[in-house]
């Protein structure tokens, strides 16, 4: 049987993981999410505290003369550059995909295995308010705090992954399916794509 890589893209708050968890379990396959994180650190032999300090983030040379005020450290020449670790990170991706089936979230993995037939590409989305509860209750900050925390979380996905593809983050036509969580919440999100994944006749 051929592996299946389903490549879960997310809004902040819409429940991407606890969706993906669910279905890893459903489909008794792995789940990366930070886990990949680590991978990659363990691939590389570079510390993982660079791979998150850079997670999910575009390097722009503002963004690297920020990161060098704020830590001491410049990336752009070196070989632990945002491009570097991405490079790396994209070799650990490619690499997963081609031993096992397994979910993984973010991370541009959609993009990186563009040329996988076996991956499905998924992006969830939810709305303001059902994402600003979620947040403000898993946090324990207030909704307007979640407003703000999940207006840079996004900003930060979009430029990440715009930046590293050629598609843009959260646009239908990016993704093999789209779906609202706010609409059906998250039990029927994983019905759903299950059914899609069933019409495909990737799983049974």
């Amino acid at each position: 049987m051929n592996k299946l890589i389903i490549s879960i893209g997310r809004q902040f708050g819409s429940g991407g993981r606890v969706i993906g968890k669910a279905l890893a379990e459903k489909l008794n396959i792995d789940y990366y999410d930070k886990e990949l994180l680590l991978l990659a650190a363990k691939e590389s032999g570079i510390a993982s505290e660079f791979f998150e300090q850079k997670d999910e983030k575009s390097h722009s040379f503002l963004e690297q003369a920020i990161d060098f005020i704020s830590t001491g450290h410049f990336f752009n020449d070196s070989v632990l550059s945002g491009d570097r670790l991405f490079k790396i990170q994209s070799d650990a991706i490619i690499k997963l995909a081609e031993e096992k089936s397994c979910i993984i979230v973010g991370r541009c993995s959609d993009y990186i295995l563009r040329d996988n037939p076996n991956c499905v590409s998924i992006f969830l989305h939810s709305s303001d308010s059902d994402r600003a509860k979620r947040i403000s209750t898993r946090l324990n900050i207030s909704e307007e705090e979640a407003i703000e925390k999940m207006r840079s979380e996004d900003k930060k996905r979009a430029n990440y992954y715009n930046f590293y593809s050629n598609k843009t983050w959260g646009e239908s036509k990016t993704y093999d399916l789209s779906i609202d969580v706010s609409k059906i919440g998250e039990e029927q999100t994983l019905e759903i794509i299950l059914q899609y994944l069933r019409m495909r006749k990737l799983v049974d």
